[in-house]
């Protein structure tokens, strides 16, 4: 197609729809605005945000068919948005996203995120080299290729059940490409719903073969790892996924729960880093996060790195702050193995007004009985538990020092009683607590 031709039909695309500049940067959407300008677009037609939700209400609203994001966003990632755009407007085939990176990771991920994102530019741009990419994508869009075509026509098939037709479009697709990762999803997809999940799940390795990150043939093999009850290896995939691509709140769920099933404790500060560079951060996975830190601290304590224990709830307790359930465990634990100054430092992330004033009353009075004689630790123990606030660690602590009080008979009334309360617990400790 000649150079002109394929101006025009650039120009006509424009002109048939909105178009959307997402960019942390005022300067670069302004750059970005003033191309687009020059090449046939209207200013009327252009939305310029800089945050991922503003950039989902346009989305909502207008239903660009040109977006250009820049791969990371306030609130979010290019890549989830062009991800979400799809999950609003499944219908729209034609629209086009083009993903803005600055770096060569970043240009891996939009290679991998194949189908996902139509093109990707690599920043610093040039005019000229921002144009013709544009130009490239939009034509590719408008008039696909033969495997993009046969990749439509086989993934039609399948949706319709037709699955011998569909897989003999993908088998095609696979030999009209050097790189047909997106071929062999699809083929394996069909494989998939077919319930031959043997050979679907080598056409995913065959993918991943071509390209080791791709996003769709990792997400296959994780599903059919799960559905297999196969966590180790859906583990490996998912953790892959999390270091590659930008992190979301549901993908760092995921990852958590998984590493804490399979047991890859180590793993868990590497989320807590990717934790920490989100933008927003929910109730949920805030408590996902806590879960997964303090079960690794826990983790080096019984192994007998206190240290590293010590350093992972120091972050918890920054992360988890006026939480009391994780604050309570962590003392609870750092208190056992007497760590009392850790253990007091955490009493100041309660806050003024806990939110549960029975566990921060018990942990108050765990982090400091180090610094409590006898008499005093009866005291306070006895008053939490007339005060209906019982605890099986609490009460071991009252009743060895109603023992070294000289109290015998009284320490083995309160045995008996948390015996009955904690049959499991003290009938394993009566020894230890009498």
């Amino acid at each position: 197609m000649k150079a002109d031709k394929k101006q025009a039909l650039f120009k006509e695309f424009l002109s048939s729809g909105n178009v959307m500049i997402v960019d942390k940067s005022s300067a670069s959407r302004r750059r970005l605005m003033k191309t687009l300008v020059d090449m046939g677009a209207k200013r009327s037609q252009i939305d310029s945000v800089s945050h991922y939700s503003e950039a989902i209400d346009v989305i909502k609203e207008k239903k660009p068919k040109l977006i250009l994001s820049d791969f990371t966003l306030n609130g979010g990632s290019g890549f989830d948005l062009f991800k979400e755009y799809r999950i609003i407007h499944p219908e729209e085939k034609k629209a086009v996203l083009i993903l803005i990176t600055s770096n060569i990771s970043q240009s891996a991920v939009a290679k991998a995120a194949e189908e996902d994102v139509d093109s990707f530019i690599i920043k610093p741009y040039t005019v000229k080299s921002l144009e013709k990419s544009l130009i490239t994508t939009v034509i590719g869009k408008i008039h696909p290729n033969k495997y993009i075509q046969a990749i439509e026509k086989g993934k039609e098939a399948m949706f319709k059940g037709k699955y011998d037709v569909a897989l003999e479009l993908f088998d095609e697709a696979t030999s009209l490409s050097k790189k047909p990762s997106l071929a062999l999803f699809y083929h394996g997809q069909t494989k998939y719903m077919m319930e031959i999940m043997d050979e679907a799940q080598d056409d995913y390795k065959k993918g991943l073969e071509i390209n080791n990150i791709h996003f769709k043939c990792q997400i296959g093999l994780y599903e059919i790892f799960m559905k297999d009850e196969k966590y180790v290896e859906a583990y490996s995939i998912v953790k892959n996924i999390a270091k590659y691509f930008p992190a979301n709140p549901d993908r760092l769920k995921e990852v958590i729960r998984l590493a804490i099933r399979t047991e890859n404790y180590a793993d868990m500060e590497d989320y807590y880093n990717i934790f920490v560079e989100l933008d927003e951060r929910t109730e949920d996975v805030v408590t996902y996060v806590s879960s997964g830190m303090y079960v690794s601290g826990k983790y080096f304590m019984l192994e007998g790195d206190s240290s590293k224990c010590r350093e992972i709830f120091d972050k918890v307790g920054i992360s988890c702050s006026g939480k009391s359930k994780f604050l309570g465990a962590m003392i609870k634990l750092l208190s056992e193995y007497e760590h009392h100054d850790d253990a007091q430092k955490l009493i100041a992330r309660f806050g003024s007004k806990p939110d549960d004033e029975a566990i921060f009353k018990i942990s108050n009075f765990l982090a400091y009985t180090n610094t409590l004689s006898s008499t005093e630790k009866v005291s306070q123990g006895l008053e939490l538990w007339n005060n209906g606030i019982k605890d099986p660690e609490s009460m071991k602590i009252t009743i060895q020092a109603l023992r070294d009080e000289g109290s015998d008979k009284k320490a083995d009334e309160y045995l008996e009683e948390a015996n009955h309360q904690w049959p499991t617990i003290f009938s394993i400790n009566t020894k230890q607590a009498a």
